[in-house]
């Protein structure tokens, strides 16, 4: 009778053994599946949220203050070039992702209502402008303080385009595609009054609306005046502040944002851009923001190390397990290794029908495991992983999704794993044979007896 029909005829026979065995190597597959899932699944989840959420820093201005006899006085507020931006675009390399340029003013409008805030009066019914690169960059639209309600947002190639709030298009009955009449301005305070520092203007332009915002999560102060009110804050394009005598081309006094691909990448860039000259650093800071990546970052490895540690556990006190149920059974079959041995049979066909056995048994209930985990392992990821996109992605800068299942079986993985559980059974099988390897044949006929 050859050495797998013995062993299905064992099994078959002997049904409650196989059983235990069963469930034991069920519970055993699940547990390691579900920790090398976890191990692997976070591994390519921060991969991915590092090539989605990327990280940005910013170069911001910082006002020169000086003291004179007691008395503190702004000196101004320093500017950084487009020679400048070049140079850190060149030293990031092809990590860039975007990036954004601010630039402030004020701007009044023929037949346009501000909504009025304290004190108001027409020499100072006007608004903020930012003028922007990519409105979508701004850190109100990226933090959810702003949301784009209608249109677009402002876009590179713009001129004399804006964004209002629905506010204060509501307030003048505007919509999407309708053009504004502006002329530049300055807020100021005067004897208490708030007035506009440019009396006589020299500079017009004429703005198309190209998006409508709401704002989500911002308040005004009561006592702001109507130039400070949320509501009034205009969102233009790099151009239009330049044509208004506002801003001097490619010159820039707000902060400035770039966006890289890799948050592992953020010290390296810092590093090269504070090494360019053309950047006054005595005036100008770095700030960095890694969108809470290393935070995540540091709990998905928390996440592995704690997967590792149980994954250890269940290797050492499974084996543990599985030697002392293998080394009893096989133990009570002294009798039937010494009749196989008088028949003519080998140490090593004994050895390899109790291995054949055990990896049949071992095979099916990785299979079941399998079939288990593959359903289960949906609701385990959304649970895992579900909030790794809530307040870390950048929608406007993803270049993947975080929609797919990190738990779900690698086939290749799979069969590595049932490679790795059978080769342990080859260790443990061996190990409990000891009893049956260390005799000779005469001698365990002889326990027989």
């Amino acid at each position: 009778m050859g050495i797998f029909r013995r062993a299905r005829r064992y099994l078959t026979r002997k049904k409650g053994k196989a059983i235990i065995l069963f469930l034991l190597f069920l519970l055993v597959s699940v547990l390691l599946l579900t920790g090398f899932s976890i191990l692997s699944g976070t591994d390519q989840a921060a991969k991915d949220l590092r090539s989605n959420i990327g990280a940005a820093f910013y170069i911001r201005p910082y006002e020169q203050l000086e003291f004179n006899s007691g008395q503190v006085s702004s000196t101004g507020t320093p500017t950084i070039t487009q020679q400048s931006i070049d140079e850190v675009i060149t030293a990031i390399g092809g990590e860039l992702k975007a990036y954004n340029t601010e630039h402030y003013g004020y701007a009044k409008g023929e037949d346009l209502s501000f909504v009025p805030g304290i004190k108001h009066n027409e020499e100072n019914n006007m608004g903020q402008v930012t003028a922007v690169r990519d409105s979508q960059l701004s850190d109100m639209f990226l933090n959810g303080d702003y949301e784009l309600l209608k249109g677009r947002h402002i876009q590179p190639d713009d001129d004399n385009k804006i964004l209002i709030s629905n506010e204060l298009a509501e307030e003048n009955g505007l919509q999407v595609g309708d053009t504004i009449d502006l002329t530049h301005a300055e807020f100021g305070n005067e004897d208490g009054a708030y007035i506009d520092l440019i009396p006589q203007k020299t500079a017009f332009v004429t703005a198309k609306i190209v998006g409508i915002y709401e704002i989500k999560n911002s308040t005004d102060d009561p006592a702001a005046p109507t130039a400070a009110k949320a509501v009034n804050h205009i969102f233009s394009d790099s151009q239009m502040l330049v044509h208004l005598q506002e801003q001097s081309k490619d010159v820039y006094q707000g902060e400035i944002a770039f966006f890289i691909a890799d948050p592992l990448h953020l010290d390296d860039m810092l590093k090269k851009v504070e090494a360019i000259s053309s950047i006054d650093w005595e005036n100008h800071i770095l700030r960095e923001n890694d969108f809470q990546y290393s935070k995540i970052a540091g709990q998905l490895q928390n996440m592995q190390n704690l997967v590792l540690a149980l994954i250890v556990l269940t290797v050492v006190l499974s084996m543990i397990v599985l030697i002392l149920i293998l080394t009893m059974r096989i133990r009570g079959r002294i009798q039937e290794a010494g009749l196989l041995l008088a028949v003519g049979k080998t140490k090593a066909e004994i050895i390899g029908q109790f291995i054949l056995e055990t990896i049949i048994v071992l095979i099916l209930g990785y299979i079941l495991a399998l079939l288990f985990f593959i359903p289960v392992s949906g609701i385990l990821n959304q649970v895992l992983f579900g909030s790794l996109v809530t307040h870390t992605t950048m929608g406007i800068l993803q270049t993947g999704g975080f929609g797919i299942n990190y738990l779900h079986p690698n086939t290749l993985h799979s069969l590595v794993l049932v490679v790795g559980e059978c080769a342990a059974i080859l260790l443990a099988v061996t190990a409990s044979s000891g009893a049956i390897l260390s005799l000779k044949p005469k001698e365990i006929l002889t326990k027989m007896s």
